[in-house]
């Protein structure tokens, strides 16, 4: 990761006028990612910064830290490096590598480290995208995960989304298979923008397990809320 974030620093320093750079703070209810809560059911907040250049190489660095206690928890980062190109008028394709490296929300847990190359598709409000970990969680566990997802604007400063995902597990240390078992995950959010500013809630789950933190476990339905703002 510090490589990432040296190559992300020297692209925003030498940004030539044509590029974009772009940034966000988001609070959340609740920091969730495929169907698990990472940070154990407590709020959390997120600083996004993002480069975009006309020949279509992106950068995007984000950091994230658990404001639900009396005594704050950084989480950790999120980078990824990719591009992007028009197909035609109607398609885009796009492909990268991301790298994730988070601390447990439970001090004293493993932490969950992994790498993800990914490939994409876009068509109007439709996007899909497939990724690969040689490393998820585990040094020797690999694993694909496929999204699809759709954007619809009902109304003036109105956004809908739809995921839907599944995971399933290429291969993984016998004594850990029972675990690793193919899971799904879906999110249904709505969005109203306000400027530059972004309220947004969602309801999402998952299965087939449940999840597990601050010593029991969890249904995956959840509902959550929070708040952006972009610049």
């Amino acid at each position: 990761m510090g490589a990432l974030a040296a190559l992300l620093i020297l692209c925003f320093a030498g940004a030539p006028a044509n590029a974009q750079v772009s940034g966000s703070i988001d609070v959340e209810s609740d920091y969730r990612l495929r169907g698990y809560s990472l940070s154990a059911g407590r709020p959390v907040a997120t600083a996004q910064i993002g480069y975009d250049d006309d020949n279509g190489v992106y950068l995007n660095l984000s950091a994230t830290g658990e404001i639900g206690r009396e005594d704050p928890l950084f989480l950790g980062v999120q980078g990824n490096i990719g591009y992007a190109r028009r197909l035609n008028a109607a398609l885009s394709i796009d492909g990268g590598i991301a790298r994730s490296q988070y601390r447990s929300a439970d001090r004293g847990s493993r932490s969950h480290n992994y790498t993800e190359i990914y490939l994409g598709l876009a068509s109007g409000p439709f996007s899909a995208r497939v990724y690969y970990s040689p490393d998820y969680f585990r040094a020797d566990a690999s694993s694909l995960y496929a999204e699809v997802e759709a954007t619809f604007r009902p109304a003036t400063h109105w956004r809908v989304n739809g995921h839907l995902g599944s995971q399933v597990y290429l291969a993984t240390p016998a004594q850990y298979q029972p675990g690793y078992a193919a899971r799904y995950d879906w999110r249904l959010s709505v969005a109203r923008e306000l400027g530059s500013f972004d309220l947004h809630a969602a309801l999402s789950g998952g299965g087939p397990a449940k999840d597990y933190y601050s010593g029991s476990f969890h249904g995956k339905a959840a509902l959550t809320a929070g708040a952006s703002w972009s610049f």
